[in-house]
Formats: C-alpha cells, sequence, structure tokens
C-alpha cells in the first residue's frame, strides 16, 4: 500500500478511537453501592480552583470529553498528513514521527492506566504510521541517474 493508504487507514482508525470512547463516555451503566458512593463523593466534594468552583467529577467529565476531541483533531490530522505526505513527503515526515511518537505514548499510557481497548488501539495506529514513515522513507531514496557521455566524432 502507499504511504497515504497507510495513513487514512491511521485516521480511520483514530476517528473510531474518538467515536468508541465518546459512547464509552456516556454510556451510564447501572452502578453497584460502592460505585455510586465513589461518583457520590466525587460530584460532592467542591474545591476552589483558579478562581472557580470545581468537584473531581467536573474534572473526570471534562477529562472524558477532552480526550474525545484531542482523538477527533488527531484523525484529522492524520487524514491531512496523508495528503501533505503525497505532495510533500519531506515535510510531512517529521509530523508522522511527531504523531507516531504520540501513539506510542498513548499506547503505554492505555495499558498501565485502563485495559486493553486504547492501548491496543494505539498499537494499531502506531503500526499504521510506522508502515507509512516506512513507505515514505523507501521513496525518499534518490534515483541513481546514469549519465551519458557524448561521445566526440
Amino acid at each position: 500500500m502507499k504511504p497515504w493508504t497507510w495513513l487514512r487507514v491511521g485516521a480511520a482508525l483514530q476517528g473510531l478511537g474518538a467515536v468508541l470512547h465518546t459512547i464509552a463516555s456516556m454510556d451510564s451503566p447501572s452502578r453497584g453501592p460502592a460505585e455510586q458512593a465513589v461518583f457520590a463523593a466525587m460530584q460532592s466534594f467542591h474545591f476552589q480552583i483558579a478562581g472557580v468552583t470545581r468537584s473531581h467529577w467536573d474534572f473526570y467529565r471534562g477529562y472524558e470529553l477532552f480526550i474525545t476531541v484531542v482523538f477527533a483533531v488527531l484523525a484529522v490530522l492524520i487524514w491531512q498528513l496523508s495528503n501533505l505526505s503525497k505532495t510533500a513527503p519531506r515535510q510531512a515526515l517529521p509530523m508522522i514521527i511527531t504523531m507516531l511518537a504520540a501513539e506510542v505514548l498513548m499506547s503505554a499510557i492505555g495499558w498501565e492506566y485502563f485495559f486493553a481497548g486504547p492501548g491496543g488501539m494505539s498499537i494499531l495506529i502506531g503500526a499504521c504510521l510506522v508502515a507509512a514513515i516506512l513507505g515514505l522513507r523507501s521513496g525518499e531514496q534518490p534515483a541513481i541517474q546514469t549519465r551519458r557521455v557524448a561521445k566526440a566524432g
């Protein structure tokens, strides 16, 4: 596959991750008494920060939504890099490498603090980025040109 195709697959996976994260964040399963107590405590404990009053629940929900936005923006950026990689592969390469670094870090965080879903999705997206990088790097090799020497007659 062409490098930009790998980037588009990665962008689609990142977009799917944003959708799945949003669905999982909005899901309200029936909670047992212990979990209800934790969430009630998060919602009831308020504190001052930067001149406003917030609860731990506000931070919890805010970070859930924040990650949805980050995932969606990453999906758009990876798609845009697929377009750039067609016309300016040398300019796209450093940005793709940066995206790869972000996916590696998100994968490590996903495995450590969450579960297989976030970590596994980041690994799949990272694999697409690696494939794109390898494709772009192999395409960057200048072709060996042979010079024809004109014979003097």
